[in-house]
């Protein structure tokens, strides 16, 4: 059990030092933006568990299904309120990105709650 908290703690750094290095520079598939999104997704993944379980007090599997839907649904909206804004469009690196964060999320969920 220890090594997992240890586990989570390093990818919660190594999310962090990559947020603020300066160094990456800005594709696709890397930068601060992608950090961002899986940073916010886990985090919005781990507050609607937390509502669906403490305040709706639904059972484990539930809110686990109903925290991968809302951040999902988030996710997609963004990306799709993006497709509609001139000056950028959709695009499925975040999208990844958006699900690698619920990844975690859930990662986050299962060993530490």
């Amino acid at each position: 059990m220890e090594l997992r908290k240890i586990a989570i703690l390093l990818l919660l750094f190594l999310m962090c030092g990559l947020l603020f290095s300066e160094t990456i520079k800005k594709t696709e598939w890397l930068g601060k933006d992608k950090v961002m999104h899986a940073t916010a997704s886990a985090f919005i993944t781990c507050w609607n568990y937390g509502v669906s379980r403490d305040i709706l007090e639904n059972s484990h599997k539930n809110s686990v299904y109903f925290s991968i839907s809302l951040t999902t649904l988030f996710g997609a909206g963004k990306e799709f309120s993006d497709k509609k804004n001139k000056k950028t469009k959709w695009s499925w690196q975040d999208f990844t990105y958006d699900l690698v964060g619920i990844s975690c999320g859930l990662i986050l969920i299962n060993n530490l709650r």
